[in-house]
């Protein structure tokens, strides 16, 4: 079966040669010029726009390697992708914002020669992936959790396949699995119990769960994600329970068999690398175009009221470290000497009145730039809490910790859905957010936050 990271990490490779491959050819056709032509500088707009494409299509996720992925619509991206962006690129040039050493036409030539070489390069590329897998080269390792009938029947229809891309390497014994031994004249190859999940998924280097429980109940199926929580697998769970993650997962037929992904892998190149980058980025920008309006806001801070300008607080971030967020103050001061840790309400006593104007702009959470430079925090991500109610929450609702697994966000998916939390009821709505954007977390849902934001910051919250 090989190295499972060894052989996404030469596939990858191969997706990038064939890509540089179809612009080589795109502007040698299309541009009829010779880039090697080093004296016109060409090498040099062939680079540059291979460093575009490339950071484009990563953006895209078009460099997914899953075997599962469908090839269809990852043409049906690439396309739009292409030509959106030299239409972007045409209209500059038109407004003279710069000048080309092409022409129009060459360009949509271009844009169209490229088109058919990356598809063509990619179709080539993953039928032989496919011719791989039938030879078992490339398979991700994978048990089934539940010695039952909706295992074996996962288990028989994985056989007859292998474009799913997983080799089943056994079972897991699940704890409330029926003696079906006597009945059946299948051996079954059991690596364990459910106890022992998590030194079985180390031990045989397991990349996927199918969770396949006899009798899935929201409190079992919650239990055994929390009990893998922490490896860094994929889940795949029978949809009868679908509601059990409802908002969080994604569904995907494997074998004409519908099953919920919950994928436990965050560290993909995007979230683990560019978005940090792009962070960084967008901090800097903006810190120094909002610091002049920050001494305005200083000083209307202490005409209000009496107290410090900023606000600090102890928050947990990313993998529960405890970090000092920053705001500028919009409450009175020592605000929860008389009630203790308390959720800010919309008409909230306390809050003064120019907090409330900072509040409705949420120019109270610009500090928090600096939380980003830092690595505390990323532009978008789930909300900061603070230790006293993640404790409870955590009590409330056990699989709270997922939301640890990344960077917490000024503004997220949960943010501008629903303002402020009041009551914990508003935590669980917000936790549906939180986990759909863990699970579909991409450049692409970035933006949309990223411009949702936008409006709400204008026009505030239905709500």
């Amino acid at each position: 079966m090989g190295n499972g990271k060894t052989y996404n990490r030469s596939l990858l490779g191969f997706l990038l040669i064939a890509d540089i491959i179809a612009g080589f050819f795109a502007f040698s056709m299309g541009l009829k010029i010779n880039i090697l032509n080093v004296e016109a500088g060409l090498l040099t707009w062939f680079i540059f726009a291979e460093i575009l494409w490339i950071s484009l299509f990563t953006l895209s996720n078009l460099y997914d390697t899953r075997a599962t992925l469908s090839r269809f619509e990852e043409i049906l991206r690439i396309v739009p992708t292409v030509y959106f962006t030299l239409i972007f690129i045409i209209t500059g040039q038109v407004m003279n914002l710069y000048l080309l050493p092409f022409e129009l036409k060459q360009i949509l030539v271009y844009g169209f020669i490229l088109s058919g070489f990356l598809i063509l390069g990619r179709i080539l590329i993953h039928t032989i992936q496919k011719l791989l897998l039938k030879q078992n080269i490339g398979l991700k390792k994978a048990v089934i959790l539940g010695v039952n009938r909706r295992g074996i029947d996962v288990y028989d229809k994985l056989q007859t396949s292998y474009h799913h891309g997983l080799a089943i390497a056994g079972f897991v014994q699940a704890n409330d699995d029926p003696d079906i031994s006597k009945n059946s004249e299948q051996n079954f190859d059991i690596l364990g119990s459910e106890q022992t999940i998590n030194q079985i998924i180390t031990k045989n280097q397991i990349d996927d769960v199918i969770i396949a429980l006899d009798k899935p109940s929201p409190e079992r199926i919650m239990d055994t994600i929390m009990n893998v929580n922490g490896h860094p697998v994929s889940m795949k769970i029978l949809p009868d329970m679908y509601e059990v993650v409802t908002g969080l997962a994604r569904t995907n037929q494997l074998v004409g068999v519908p099953l919920i992904d919950v994928n436990l892998n965050l560290d993909t190149l995007y979230s683990k690398h560019l978005k940090r980058i792009i962070d960084i980025f967008i901090a800097t920008i903006s810190l120094i175009s909002i610091f002049p309006f920050w001494i305005l806001i200083a000083l209307g801070i202490k005409i209000d009221s009496k107290g410090p300008i900023l606000y600090k607080q102890e928050r947990i971030g990313m993998d529960g470290e405890k970090f000092l967020i920053n705001k500028f103050r919009t409450m009175v001061l020592n605000a929860e000497d008389d009630t203790g840790p308390v959720w800010s309400g919309k008409d909230d006593s306390r809050i003064t009145s120019f907090g409330s104007f900072l509040r409705r702009f949420h120019l109270d959470e610009t500090p928090q730039l600096i939380n980003i430079i830092f690595g505390d925090m990323a532009s978008i991500g789930p909300r900061p809490e603070r230790p006293y109610f993640i404790e409870r929450l955590e009590k409330k609702y056990p699989f709270y910790k997922r939301r640890l697994k990344i960077r917490p966000g000024v503004s997220g998916w949960a943010q501008i859905k629903q303002p402020y939390d009041e009551k914990y009821e508003d935590v669980h709505q917000k936790l549906k957010y939180d986990f759909f954007y863990i699970e579909n977390l991409s450049f692409r849902l970035d933006l949309k936050i990223l411009l949702g934001t936008f409006w709400v910051t204008i026009f505030g919250h239905s709500r």
